[in-house]
């Protein structure tokens, strides 16, 4: 076929598909392509681990499709009825419906997209993998540590059950509904600093070392860590531990706090015990005390905004407190769940810096 010189000019202009996909591929760097891999392989390694076991069944690999595309949503809204208020009542453009739409163009650029676009993918299907393993800890190992780490918290405070130590300070109903509040909003508070660094394009060695760390944390703290420490926590310590029940007068006051204001954590600990019963893998489903997984991340939170503005740092680090502290006047967690998670998290942080400064390209 004869090309003449118009011809070539126009297929030199428009580069073919082969030419786009190829340009596409190098947006995305080495670490990267490593952060995908393992979440890939994470994804797959846990499907096998339940199908040896004969539990595929119990594999939910899709089960937070619906709740995300449902929490993107809604954070779509949130952010940008916040920055379309700040436009009307701030900027005041002549014209506004141009400004805001050539606004939305700015941010969602191809090379924002594409590089959220995989990553928010595997998310998903990694949030779908991790409550499936969670939900089968006791399968490869029952709770058994209980014990040791009610023992193991009592010889790190002096003798005195932490709970009994945050109790005269936090044991009142109006402050334990705080709390409670607070450590729901930990949900809320992971997907924004998730949207936050998912679609951000200003630091990139902080956005992979904060998907590094985040993918591994729930990896090695919620899974591997949760299975060979295996343990209930003590708002199930009497399920799980023949014997007196040390935790039975904070269960007590939360069960009576519940009765005239709600706390949550009563009724979703509950409902986790009847999943747990019943083997079943549901959304948030799956009991799993050490090491804390609203510790860790809520920890990672805090060093995002450490590298970022003093200001977020401060309400991250306030954040991060409150879960730790939540977390045992709530009785999810043993003292020592939350320490270990700071301690697994921080070297999980420091490592994932060190693997993306030493393999991004220069």
């Amino acid at each position: 076929m004869t090309v003449h010189n118009g011809d070539a000019a126009l297929l030199a202009a428009k580069p073919s598909k082969t030419n786009r996909l190829s340009r596409f591929l190098r947006l995305f760097t080495l670490p990267e392509y490593l952060m995908l891999a393992f979440v890939l392989l994470y994804v797959g390694g846990s499907y096998w681990l339940a199908a040896s076991a004969g539990f595929s069944d119990r594999f939910q690999l899709l089960l937070y499709g619906k709740s995300v595309r449902l929490v993107t949503f809604l954070v779509a809204v949130t952010v940008f009825g916040g920055r379309a208020y700040y436009v009307m009542f701030k900027i005041r453009p002549r014209h506004l419906t141009r400004f805001l739409i050539n606004d939305v163009k700015a941010f969602f650029t191809v090379e924002r997209l594409w590089r959220a676009l995989p990553v928010f993918v595997c998310f998903t299907l990694f949030l779908g993998a991790f409550t499936s393993m969670k939900s089968m800890i006791p399968v490869f190992h029952a709770y058994s540590w209980d014990p040791f780490f009610y023992e193991l918290d009592r010889i790190l405070h002096f003798g005195i059950d932490p709970w009994r130590i945050l109790q005269p300070v936090m044991g009142y109903a109006p402050v334990t509904f705080v709390v409670n509040v607070i450590y729901n909003i930990w949900f809320a508070v992971m997907f924004s600093v998730l949207y936050w660094q998912l679609f951000s394009l200003r630091d990139p060695q902080l956005r992979l070392q904060f998907f590094y760390t985040y993918f591994l944390s729930w990896a090695l703290n919620g899974t591997l860590l949760a299975v060979l420490f295996s343990s209930a926590g003590p708002c199930f310590f009497g399920d799980v531990v023949t014997g007196a029940n040390p935790y039975e007068p904070l269960m007590a006051y939360l069960n009576q706090t519940n009765e005239h204001i709600p706390i949550w954590a009563v009724t979703t600990q509950a409902g986790l015990w009847e999943s747990y019963q019943s083997s079943t893998t549901g959304i948030g489903s799956g009991i799993s005390a050490m090491p804390s997984m609203h510790v860790s991340l809520a920890f990672l939170f805090f060093l995002v905004g450490l590298r970022t503005h003093k200001w977020v740092a401060i309400g991250l680090g306030i954040f991060f407190a409150v879960i730790l502290l939540g977390s045992i006047h709530l009785a999810w967690h043993y003292a020592v769940d939350g320490y270990l998670s700071i301690i697994t998290t921080w070297f999980i942080w420091r490592s994932s810096g060190w693997l993306v400064r030493k393999t991004m390209p220069a």
